[in-house]
């Protein structure tokens, strides 16, 4: 039955959505939101995340009650088997298109329609098996980026390692490394103090020890025998969210030689590229976590490359996910900074968009 649900779910999507998602778009989207209705996705509309559905309701409702003018049989309680049916809190039987899902649902396309991607609608998105929450504070992770983590997860030695993603973002890399490495100590920085507390609560709800803390790897470093060293951050130590204090670490100081892998997604669109960029991205994702001047393309890689060489143990290792025309440019950079056995490495579209490199 759940299938019978997914399929009517997609037919509306595809009714409603075809002049703006691909069909393998519009299958993915489905099964999301159908994911999210199952999960609490009424819930969110009636405290507020999602608003007029007295507008839309009506109009879902025709279609997915009466799709094609034909009256659909499962949609009528009576005609539903009782394994098809959800349980709510009071105990008694739900028809799993209630009135709150379909309104749900058609709020939900009528943003889509605005171009704002799914994942911000529903408030999370699924990365290497892990459920993440996203905010327009973040980008939302791509699998691109799921395919360097699992070159770096193949690549890790053994044994309890520490670990650095730079610019974490939504934490979805060092979470994952937590998770999948939970003897290691990992810590993850990013500029913004939004995007720590999107971490944070990532790094929390799948139970996950991260060390977050602020840091702007473009401000002056101090020079050895530390890096990162303590600085005063506006940071609040402790972040409520959903009656759940979170703690932020402020910048900490690491000794030379102390890490074993550094792993970052930096900024790297160019900005001449925005022309070319989808609008569902470029109107609605944090500008700041996407581009990179033109004239200065590895701004963001000759930075992290400088003090990783200072950071990492000898035979460390260090990675980038980087921009499809930049790969070459990125290898040959970390070739003059010394790194040895720098490979960079095709995602599964056939584009140069990862890159190791191992200390001397």
């Amino acid at each position: 039955m759940a299938l019978v649900f997914m399929q009517q779910l997609a037919r509306y999507l595809q009714r409603e959505l075809s002049d703006i998602y691909s069909p393998g778009e519009i299958v993915a989207l489905s099964r999301l939101l159908f994911h999210e209705l199952r999960e609490g996705l009424p819930s969110m509309v009636a405290t507020g995340k999602c608003n007029h559905l007295s507008a839309t309701y009506s109009r879902a409702a025709s279609f997915l009650m009466n799709e094609g003018g034909g009256d659909i049989p499962f949609f009528r309680p009576e005609s539903v088997p009782r394994d098809s049916f959800l349980m709510n809190d009071g105990g008694r039987d739900t028809p799993f298109w209630d009135v709150g899902k379909v309104g749900a649902v058609a709020e939900v396309v009528r943003r889509l329609k605005t171009g704002e991607p799914v994942q911000y609608i529903v408030g999370r998105t699924e990365f290497h098996g892990l459920m993440l929450h996203v905010t327009p504070d973040v980008l939302i992770p791509r699998p691109e980026t799921e395919e360097l983590v699992a070159w770096v997860l193949d690549e890790l030695p053994p044994g309890k390692l520490k670990l650095l993603d730079v610019g974490t973002g939504s934490g979805c890399i060092a979470v994952v490394l937590g998770k999948i490495r939970p003897g290691s100590e990992v810590y993850a920085c990013d500029v913004s103090e939004r995007a720590i507390t999107v971490a944070q609560r990532n790094a929390h709800e799948n139970g996950v020890d991260v060390h977050f803390f602020v840091q702007d790897i473009l401000a002056p470093l101090p020079v050895s025998p530390h890096l990162f060293s303590p600085v005063t951050s506006t940071v609040s130590s402790s972040i409520t969210r959903k009656g759940v204090s979170l703690d932020v670490t402020p910048a900490l100081a690491f000794e030379n030689g102390s890490f074993h892998a550094v792993i970052s997604n930096p900024p790297y669109v160019l900005e001449s590229e925005q022309e070319a960029m989808e609008a569902n991205v470029l109107n609605h994702e944090p500008a700041e976590a996407l581009f990179v001047p033109d004239r200065t393309p590895l701004l963001f890689y000759e930075r992290i490359a400088d003090f990783s060489s200072r950071l990492l143990v000898k035979g460390g290792l260090l990675f980038f996910e980087v921009n499809r025309s930049k790969g070459e440019e990125v290898r040959a950079m970390l070739l003059e900074r010394g790194y040895r056995n720098v490979e960079l490495r095709r995602d599964m579209a056939g584009n140069p968009r990862m890159v190791r490199a191992v200390k001397p």
